[in-house]
């Protein structure tokens, strides 16, 4: 219903079954040490994001596209708190990195790039058609947005997952419109992908390959 240039193949959005089973994982391992100073500092943050997340199912479902951005934003403003959490507490187990920092890392990552596609859904909901640029343009330009965000987070919090997930929507933007008549945005995803590969791959060195 809302063709916008930036929504990357359908296999891209198969993430969310990854972002689900570390969820999973975290719940699971939240029950198990629920005493934990760091549950306790994430608990209410995690649930305000669940119930988000449901509403931005049921807003979406029903088509109101102008709800789904708010409940959106929301969400994201949410999963930031969870990350900078998750972030400044010291975890020497793998469980915890995998379980607890991982979820909310790709979670926050994954949510970046909906944001900028649901805000680009509701513009063409409105019959907005870019302006004084042309929808390629713009694509190009939120696509940069994406990549740039990506680089300062790696950068700022030595994540270097956090760039994955930036990397595999570029790259699900780039299967989408390879060989197509938007050939152009197939070169701008690959060329962006490449630039944040190398900027994860200088920070990987940094924090002597790790991820989290």
């Amino acid at each position: 219903m809302y063709p916008s240039l930036f929504t990357p193949a359908g296999i891209t959005f198969s993430i969310w079954s990854i972002i689900y089973l570390l969820l999973l994982g975290f719940i699971i391992l939240q029950w198990r040490n629920s005493d934990a100073y760091i549950f306790a500092e994430v608990s209410k943050l995690f649930w305000l994001s669940c119930l988000l997340n449901l509403g931005w199912i049921m807003s979406w479902h029903y088509l109101q596209v102008s709800m789904s951005v708010t409940l959106m934003l929301l969400l994201l403003l949410t999963l930031t708190q969870l990350f900078l959490k998750v972030r400044k507490v010291s975890m020497t187990k793998p469980v915890e990195k995998i379980f607890i920092r991982l979820p909310f890392t790709i979670y926050f990552a994954w949510i970046c790039v909906a944001t900028i596609a649901n805000i680009s859904t509701l513009l063409i909901s409105n019959q907005w058609e870019g302006g004084f640029l042309s929808q390629t343009i713009w694509t190009i330009v939120m696509m940069t947005i994406a990549s740039l965000l990506g680089l300062f987070i790696i950068t700022k919090y030595r994540a270097p997952v956090f760039a994955l997930v930036i990397i595999w929507a570029l790259f699900g933007i780039f299967i989408r419109w390879n060989g197509t008549e938007q050939q152009v945005l197939a070169h701008a995803a690959l060329s962006l992908l490449l630039i944040v590969s190398g900027g994860a791959f200088a920070v990987w060195r940094k924090t002597k390959f790790a991820l989290l």
